[in-house]
């Protein structure tokens, strides 16, 4: 691979002065009156010729003190730098003299990049025309407005065809029209195979423009890699989701999800994972447990990850052994998963302290095949997708159950639970129309208690227009049940509905229930016998906290 800028070990300390006479002082003094600031702390990377590689970083990380060292206006206090071929530095604001014309400017700034002035006269006109700036060109750029300067500089920089463009937040300039045409010159560059170091701290336009991205942060180079999965991890830090110590666990790894097969049939939902997981620091391979987590409750389960050889892409030697791993998980492991709701995909290990680190598993060239997910005969509807460079399973319903949780009340060792549940269009006008179910499950063992429901006869939604303005019939739409806490261990409990028509078509639909009537709840513990008996709709959910007293 040819590389068009390599940097090796870069280092940029400045020295900060209370004042302005400080550096005079402290040679007079031959004291030290400065404070040090590392702008740069052992930055190494290697910019492959021919491609689009992005550098991101907040404000103050670095970035631009980096681009100084390359393009020359400023030297690192340690380290090296390498650039083969032609630079341009696309600052939109640097070599433009106010006190000029725009078409002196032109020429100046192209001196300034190195090129003659009959090499500049064969470009002049393409600039002027790029510009937009028209008869104004004549005219002292000090009367253009800031977006009519932007337009002249960004014309200059990229008219003059080097080989490698660095663009420093200058994409922003002009207007829509305008920023649209910068971008079609960009990507006319990288048609042409030149190498585009973009410096930005927006994710997006990264990852939308780059295939490598840099993460700089504090002057350190934080990872570098794929532009996908830099920007999402960079994202994750910018918007609070991660801390600094959780991304650097999690590129401690070069991982990917390279290939997830879902299968559905009457039974449920099974998963096939294929991909590589490796230590960047050391060739010993440590065990891993695969993560499944409902985004939902945050509720997850685990299961060890079985390592592979790995012969997909090319990896080290020394790690191809073990650096692959397959799983398959099968909704028949854990009953109470895979139902309506959304899930994530990740790993954990133990890290030194012998506490559990988890992360994401990258899934951003992951291959998704599917296996009888559009069958009428599941019991679900299942959407795997790839969400933030994640893998993400989506489970539905095949219909929709509107329901509502009228009263609570406690009498003996039963909670009772009294509402209406019906499906808009299918009717019930029999009992045999419709059966339901009342699931209680414990959310720290995902054991499940059930108890039948009682249906019985009410006109109440079949008369309410606003819930049936086509007059169906909802007769056996009140529910009724009896949850004995006796039989319940201690924790919380998230309490759904099992909703099964008997007719066409036939649905089984498992729901949350739902309880937003609040006043009509019992609103303190209750105590039953040995057990305390919380009714939680915080949520307007429904859940039970059962707990042992003394």
């Amino acid at each position: 691979m040819d590389i068009a800028v390599s940097v090796k070990n870069l280092t940029k300390i400045y020295k900060l002065y209370e004042d302005k006479w400080g550096p005079i002082k402290e040679v007079l003094t031959r004291s030290r009156l400065h404070k040090e600031f590392s702008a740069l702390k052992d930055v190494s990377i290697d910019f492959p010729k021919g491609e689009s590689i992005g550098v991101l970083g907040k404000n103050g990380s670095g970035k631009s003190t980096l681009l100084k060292i390359i393009t020359g206006i400023a030297d690192p206090t340690g380290g090296t730098v390498d650039v083969n071929g032609s630079l341009v530095f696309l600052d939109v604001s640097s070599g433009i003299d106010s006190e000029l014309t725009g078409y002196d400017n032109i020429f100046m700034k192209g001196t300034l990049l190195g090129y003659s002035k009959e090499e500049m006269l064969e470009k002049v006109d393409d600039i002027i025309e790029f510009s937009e700036l028209g008869e104004f060109i004549h005219q002292p750029v000090k009367n253009y407005s800031s977006g009519m300067r932007s337009k002249l500089g960004f014309a200059i920089s990229v008219n003059v065809d080097p080989d490698i463009l660095i663009v420093d937040e200058a994409l922003a300039v002009g207007d829509s029209q305008f920023r649209e045409k910068c971008m079609d010159k960009m990507n006319e560059f990288k048609e042409k195979g030149k190498t585009i170091i973009f410096v930005s701290h927006d994710k997006n336009a990264v990852e939308a423009f780059c295939s490598k991205a840099a993460w700089i942060h504090q002057g350190e180079l934080i990872t570098y890699g794929d532009s996908k999965f830099v920007g999402s991890i960079y994202n994750d830090f910018m918007s609070g989701k991660k801390t600094l110590e959780a991304v650097l666990s999690e590129i401690q790894f070069s991982h990917s999800i390279d290939r997830a097969i879902f299968h559905a049939s009457d039974k449920g939902i099974s998963i096939d994972l294929e991909g590589y997981l490796y230590d960047l620091k050391s060739a010993n391979p440590i065990p891993f447990e695969l993560v499944v987590r409902d985004i939902r409750t945050g509720e997850a389960f685990t299961k060890s990850l079985d390592r592979t050889p790995y012969e997909r892409h090319n990896l080290p030697v020394s790690i191809k052994e073990s650096a692959g791993f397959s799983i398959m998980i099968s909704e028949d492991e854990v009953t109470s998963f895979f139902k309506p709701g959304r899930y994530s995909f990740a790993v954990r290990y133990k890290n030194n302290s012998g506490q559990w680190t988890e992360f994401p598993l990258w899934a951003g060239k992951a291959e998704l095949e599917e296996e009888g997910l559009e069958a009428a005969n599941t019991p679900f509807v299942y959407k795997p997708l790839k969400n933030n460079n994640q893998l993400v399973l989506t489970v539905d319903n095949h219909d929709k159950v509107q329901q509502q949780v009228n009263r609570i009340w406690i009498e003996g060792p039963f909670v009772h639970i009294e509402g209406v549940a019906f499906v808009r269009g299918y009717e019930t006008d029999s009992p045999d129309d419709v059966s339901m179910e009342f699931l209680a499950v414990n959310l720290e063992t995902f054991e499940e208690e059930v108890y039948p429901i009682e249906l019985s006869k009410t006109e109440e939604i079949t008369e309410n227009q606003s819930f049936n303005p086509q007059g169906k019939k909802y007769n056996y739409s009140r529910f009724n049940v009896k949850a004995d806490v006796t039989r319940m261990k201690d924790g919380v409990y998230e309490c759904k509905l099992i909703y099964q028509m008997k007719n066409a078509p036939g649905y089984k639909l498992d729901i949350l229930v739902w309880a937003s009537k609040h006043n009509e709840y019992p609103s303190a513990p209750h105590q039953i016998e040995d057990r305390e008996i919380d009714v939680q709709t915080s949520t307007k959910y429904l859940k039970l906290n059962v707990r042992t007293v003394n």
